[in-house]
């Protein structure tokens, strides 16, 4: 008698925990890594305060913010931005290919945000560049702000390196977009 009333008891146990209507998970916030590699918007964006510059990072955990046709639209991937102020009139070569590892997209704009400069799968993996030996390398003006934008084609994300080469810039540069000084050293 005890193992049945036992037995009815973990039933009714049982069926009533899987009626019960259970609160969905609240999942905690996305953390950002301490040390994030490039901003998530304009306003945010990282200063490149050397050039030449290599660096590497991720776009895993950004947000999708822009998109520029080159020659496709319509990504949702999540992006990284950087900002730079030349030091010298001249062409800057922006490479993605040296050890990103998913489809890209790069992308340049002005302190007034028009877009200058775009490429999508340049390289193999479809990995983008703007560089003098494809006539696609970034013209800039001493003291002027640049944006370049790293984003994915469609919804793609992942790890990338960058490099800028073009100019050796080691001295501070008047920001004339917001008459503020940086620092490039």
């Amino acid at each position: 008698m005890r193992l049945a009333t036992l037995l009815v008891v973990g039933l009714l146990l049982i069926a009533s925990s899987a009626l019960a209507e259970k609160a969905p998970y609240e999942y905690p916030a996305f953390d950002q890594p301490i040390s994030r590699q490039g901003g998530d918007t304009f306003a945010t964006a990282t200063p490149i305060t050397v050039l030449p510059f290599s660096g590497a990072g991720t776009t895993l955990g950004y947000t999708h913010d822009y998109d520029a046709v080159c020659p496709y639209t319509g990504s949702l991937a999540p992006d990284v931005v950087y900002s730079v102020v030349p030091c010298m009139d001249g062409a800057l070569d922006i490479t993605l290919c040296a050890g990103s590892d998913y489809d890209t997209k790069l992308y340049v704009y002005d302190a007034a945000y028009t877009e200058i400069a775009c490429n999508d799968d340049e390289c193999p993996g479809y990995v983008s560049e703007l560089t003098s030996a494809l006539g696609t390398a970034v013209s800039v003006t001493a003291g002027a702000t640049y944006y370049i934008i790293i984003d994915g084609w469609s919804g793609a994300s992942g790890n990338y390196t960058i490099d800028i080469t073009g100019m050796d810039c080691t001295t501070p540069v008047e920001d004339s977009s917001f008459s503020t000084v940086k620092s490039l050293f």
